[in-house]
């Protein structure tokens, strides 16, 4: 047996950072709307971290269906990283979320889903960032200039994204799929469930294509546990 010495016998693993305050969300939503989301979705969305540290979000999937049109638009992505949830996601499947600060004042979440398939044991992760800009004040880049306009609102106490458009950047020209051709809801949920707990929901539907994309998540806020 070789025992090992650490230099530092002081050693401790560094402690999480501690978020601060961040008026960003807040500004996409009228004072109504604000007021109408529960407390602990205004305090988690009111949170920012430095750059270089993280608040992580752990929890498992409750379901995740992919119809057949929604398996063949993932593979159509793959060229920009597979941006939507897999088919292979299956309930219980372990997820997390990872949100970090971009150096141009956005954010950038990552989204980590183990998968149930032994032939590919790696997991699925998938990346966007979030810019307080343009029309909406908000817009979600997935990768090769492609991003869409998002529109915030509440629905039932729940706090969502829809998006307005969906669009092509190449360099300075920005080009839109027209709407005709669009989903007809491309819709993303922050649902609080209690004990400190949230559900995050994705759900694609096109008028052609049916119901491609309907995904439940539970998290786990480890921060607003330890409040």
């Amino acid at each position: 047996m070789v025992a090992f010495k650490f230099e530092n016998e002081n050693w401790e693993p560094p402690r999480p950072p501690a978020p601060i305050g961040d008026l960003r969300f807040r500004q996409l939503f009228s004072d109504a709307d604000w007021k109408a989301l529960p407390p602990a979705v205004r305090e988690r969305f009111g949170r920012r971290v430095a750059i270089g540290e993280a608040l992580i979000y752990r929890g498992h999937v409750k379901y995740n269906h992919v119809n057949r049109w929604g398996r063949i638009l993932n593979k159509a992505l793959r060229f920009i990283g597979a941006p939507l949830p897999l088919d292979t996601q299956n309930a219980g499947a372990a997820a997390i979320v990872t949100v970090t600060e971009a150096p141009d004042g956005g954010q950038i979440w990552m989204r980590q889903y183990a998968r149930g398939d032994s032939r590919k044991p790696f997991p699925q992760i998938i990346q966007s960032a979030k810019r307080f800009t343009g029309a909406t004040g908000i817009e979600e880049h997935i990768g090769k200039g492609i991003g869409m306009s998002l529109r915030a609102c509440v629905e039932d106490r729940e706090l969502v994204f829809r998006a307005e458009d969906i669009f092509w950047d190449i360099g300075k020209l920005r080009l839109k799929l027209p709407r005709w051709l669009g989903p007809t809801v491309l819709r993303a949920g922050h649902e609080e469930v209690g004990n400190d707990c949230f559900v995050f929901t994705l759900r694609l539907e096109h008028k052609w294509f049916g119901k491609m994309l309907d995904q439940r998540v539970w998290f786990q806020d480890d921060v607003g546990a330890k409040r």
